[in-house]
Order: C-alpha cells, then sequence, then structure tokens
C-alpha cells in the first residue's frame, strides 16, 4: 500500500508538466490556419521581385535573413502560400521549442518551482500565443535566444559541456541576431554566465579561457559582418525611412504613438496587466537572487520605452525574463499566503488551499488566452466580446495598436477571386491594409482608377466606411453593394461598383 501511494505521488508530480506541455499545444496549434495573413506575414514571404535576385531580395527587407529562409523551404511545399496553416507551422513549432527550453534553462538557475511558474506565465501570456501563431521572425528569435542561454549554462554547470557549450551558445547568438536585431537584448544574462564560466573555471590559465571565448565571438563577428556590412552599406530608402519612424517617430504624428500598456492589455485583457504588476513588486525581496534576471529585463525595457519611439510588440524582449520575476513574485506571495493560512490561521488544508488559488489564476488566465486567440465567435480584439461582466474589444481609439495571431477571417481567398473575375476592371479600391488585400488581390490599388470598392467589416486596419476615401464612401452611401461576402451567417464584406475617374467627373456625367 505504501508503494502504490510512493508511486501515486510520483506519477502527480507529473501532473503540472503535463498540463504546460498540453495548454502550450493547445493554445498555439489550434485553429492555426483560421485567420488570412496578417500584413507582416505577407512580408515575411519570400516574393521577390521580377529579375530580384535572392542577395538583392535579402538586402531589401528590414531584419535578418532567417525568417526568410524558413519561408522559401515552405514554398517548396506550397508555391503560392495559399495554405496559412502551412507557413505559420514551423514558426509555431519554433516557439514551443522556446518554451520547452526556457522550462529547462530556468530550471538549472532558480529549480523546479520557479521554473514551472515562468513557463506556464510565458506559455499563456497573450503577447507570446499572439506572436507564435504567426509567420514572423519573434518564435526564431525565442528560440535562438533561450538556446543561446541554455547552453552557456550547459558550459557553466556540466563537465561535459565546458567548451562545447560556449561554442553551441554563440552559435545559437548569432543565429538570433540573423533572423533580428531583437536577439542583442540577451546580452546582460549571456555576459553574466560568461562571466561565471570564467570564474569557475580559474584553475585554467587566463590566456586559455579568453580563447575559448574569443575565438567563437570572432568567428561569429564575421559570419554576420559578412552578411550586414553589404546590407548596411546597400540599404534601401524604404528601410532608412521605417526605421526613422519607428526609431525617432519621424513622420508619425504623436496621436499614433504606440502604448505597451496598452499593447499589453490587448493581448492580456481583464486582469492580466495588474497580475504581473503585483506579482512583479513581490518579487523585489528577491532581489539578489534574481540580479542577473533584472538586468537582462533592464536592457530592452530601457531601450525599447526609453529610446524607441514606438516599441510595438517588441516588448516581448523584456516580458521574456519579466516571466521569471514574476513567478518569483508568484512564489513569495504562495509562502505568505501559506504562513497566514496554516499559522496564524491554523487551516491544516493550507497547501492544498495554495494549490487550489494557483490553478484558478494560471486555469483562468489560460482560458481567457483561448477564448481571444483560439475561439473566434466574435473575433476579439475587431468585434466586441463579453466574458463575465467584461465587455472587450472594438477599435482602439486613436491609439496605433499592433495586432498579430488574433482570429482573423474575412475570406479574402474568395473575394479576390470575385474582384479579378470582373473583366475590365483592373485597379480595386478597400478600406484594409493594402499588403493584406494586394495579396489576395492581383489587381492595382487606385481610389481615382478603381472599378471596385472592397469594404471589410471590422478590419486590421480599424478603418471604417468613414475614414475611407470621398469617392469610395459616396459610393458606397449611394449604391447597393454587387456583392455581400458571409461567413457563419454574419456579413465580413461587402463590393460596390464605381467607375474609374475623379468623383466631380462621375457626378458631372450623370452617375
Amino acid at each position: 500500500m505504501t508503494r502504490l501511494i510512493a508511486s501515486m505521488k510520483d506519477k502527480i508530480k507529473f501532473v503540472p508538466i503535463l498540463l504546460l506541455i498540453f495548454i502550450t499545444f493547445w493554445l498555439r496549434l489550434v485553429n492555426l490556419g483560421y485567420s488570412d495573413y496578417y500584413g507582416d506575414e505577407i512580408k515575411a514571404m519570400w516574393l521577390p521581385e521580377r529579375h530580384q535576385s535572392a542577395i538583392e531580395f535579402l538586402y531589401d527587407q528590414k531584419k535578418g535573413p532567417i525568417e526568410f529562409l524558413v519561408t522559401y523551404l515552405v514554398k517548396f511545399r506550397d508555391p503560392d502560400y495559399s495554405n496559412e496553416f502551412l507557413l505559420r507551422l514551423p514558426f509555431t513549432l519554433a516557439g514551443i521549442l522556446g518554451i520547452f527550453f526556457f522550462y529547462r534553462l530556468v530550471e538549472l538557475h532558480f529549480g523546479k518551482k520557479i521554473a514551472l511558474y515562468a513557463t506556464l506565465l510565458l506559455s499563456i501570456n497573450g503577447i507570446f500565443v499572439g506572436l507564435m501563431r504567426i509567420a514572423q521572425y519573434q518564435s526564431f528569435v525565442i528560440l535562438f535566444s533561450i538556446l543561446t542561454l541554455y547552453a552557456f549554462s550547459l558550459a557553466l554547470l556540466q563537465e561535459r559541456w565546458k567548451y562545447t557549450g560556449i561554442y553551441t551558445g554563440v552559435i545559437c547568438w548569432t543565429a538570433a541576431l540573423l533572423t533580428h536585431y531583437d536577439g542583442i537584448f540577451i546580452a546582460p544574462f549571456a555576459l553574466y554566465l560568461l562571466y561565471r564560466w570564467c570564474r569557475a573555471n580559474n584553475d585554467l590559465p587566463l590566456q586559455r579561457r579568453i580563447m575559448h571565448i574569443a575565438i567563437p565571438f570572432v568567428l561569429s563577428a564575421l559570419v554576420i559582418g559578412i552578411y550586414f556590412v553589404p546590407y548596411m552599406l546597400s540599404i534601401s530608402s524604404s528601410t532608412k525611412i521605417y526605421w526613422a519612424e519607428r526609431i525617432a517617430g519621424e513622420g508619425i504624428p504623436d496621436i499614433e504613438r504606440s502604448s505597451s500598456f496598452l499593447n499589453f492589455q490587448i493581448y492580456n485583457p481583464v486582469l492580466g496587466v495588474y497580475v504581473y504588476l503585483a506579482l512583479g513588486v513581490l518579487s523585489l525581496p528577491k532581489v539578489k537572487r534574481t540580479l542577473p534576471v533584472i538586468l537582462w529585463f533592464a536592457l530592452p525595457w530601457i531601450v525599447l520605452e526609453g529610446i524607441i519611439f514606438d516599441p510595438g510588440t517588441h516588448i516581448y524582449t523584456y516580458l521574456l525574463p519579466a516571466t521569471i520575476l514574476v513567478a518569483f513574485g508568484l512564489e513569495t506571495l504562495e509562502r505568505i499566503l501559506e504562513k497566514i493560512l496554516v499559522n496564524v490561521l491554523g487551516i491544516i488544508w493550507g497547501k492544498r488551499l495554495n494549490l487550489a488559488w494557483l490553478a484558478l489564476l494560471f486555469g483562468s488566465l489560460a482560458f481567457i488566452s483561448h477564448w481571444i486567440f483560439v475561439d473566434h465567435t466574435p473575433e476579439y480584439p475587431f468585434e466586441q466580446k463579453r466574458i463575465i461582466f467584461w465587455t472587450l474589444g472594438g477599435p482602439y481609439g486613436d491609439y496605433k495598436t499592433w495586432l498579430y495571431g488574433f482570429p482573423y477571417y474575412r475570406g479574402w481567398e474568395a473575394i479576390g477571386e470575385y474582384v479579378t473575375s470582373s473583366e475590365g476592371k483592373w485597379y480595386y479600391y478597400t478600406n484594409e491594409h493594402t499588403s493584406i488585400s494586394d495579396f489576395y488581390v492581383h489587381y492595382g490599388h487606385s481610389v481615382v482608377n478603381a472599378g471596385q470598392y472592397v469594404y471589410i467589416l471590422h478590419p486590421q486596419s480599424f478603418i471604417g466606411s468613414d475614414g475611407v476615401k470621398e469617392k469610395a464612401s459616396y459610393w458606397q452611401t449611394h449604391y447597393p453593394p454587387v456583392k455581400i461576402f458571409e461567413i457563419d451567417g454574419k456579413v465580413v464584406a461587402e463590393v460596390y461598383e464605381m467607375p474609374p475617374g475623379e468623383l466631380e467627373a462621375i457626378q458631372e456625367a450623370g452617375y
């Protein structure tokens, strides 16, 4: 009987890990192919211009080459990128692997409990769910960054990885930087691990220790330089304009400034932001133990919130270490409540009550992520959605928001087929982002020359009927649509016929 109980206890220990695995896969893979492409997913595709070479195409981008090499490989299986699930799958799997190695990394340094709490927080955080449900670089940056820190940690803590871990870590860090510049933000924790490695191996001559660190970093610098030096010398004007807008805010009205607090709330509605803030404060007593993580958090936070005009969803770079700090706050709160329940109130079931509220907390946050990313009835945040007594979603005022990974299906394949099947109409106009519509509609985009106006209800652009060009607005208010598109009984798009030309000339002609 004793052996049976002991065996059951051993098996119960795996339940939280199994739940973590289930939640991670569920939130990222279920309905992965439901949504139409987001604009930046289309920008990540391998779609060079006619007569443009591969290197010219890569140098025309705003970041490193790895995400484009991934989509290039997908192209062998799906040449026209018609399968949204297939294009997103390698990025989602990279994100899932990143979560696995994140658990291993945190476990190495802070133990199983902090690793479980931090990884659960990472897995259910809407920022990471959303970014891992799209075809974009973030998942690979996270994977390679975590692998870098994990390899350096193995070099520090395990004899058989003493040298191999350094070289492996540098290779992974190089891959992270060749994916996106965000890879630099792990520097504080990476340098901390390398410093500890040098201290731990002081039995080796200093020259030999320096050699084992310098050689892989010099080789890494050469590889990065081979790509980025010509890249910087041939940088396109569109990339310079984009960087000026994002970094310095040049050409962007103040009203469009991105709010990181608002971005976090959109991806983690209801109580998410308050949970993070409260538990982050509770982690402060552990500052001596968490100092390297705090430094890791501080670098991207200072750069993105203090220097960069529009950080957007790049805040994931400091939310990654933030989950570890929040996990420490959660452990602190757990111990405080246990002392109150057991020692002060004399409740013998204090530990089980702790488990109950922890399960409720993680379960609630996981459900909210399911509710806004997996479920699509209706499609948050483009449409309003209600949970208990909260009504969430809909346009977010005058703020510029960065939305990725949320359910969004307007049937653009069918819209594209309809518009392009109309003879004699070679231009169209829409209230949706043209990066999206142009992928599905192979016509030119121009309100003056357009023969058709495609009006999308609840578009990603958040532009309604009052935000379009006067000609399109006039036709929408004075004429009925020639085609209505419905999904599950809900109108998602309308197409209006309108003659090419300026509105005034058309009106004078008697239309």
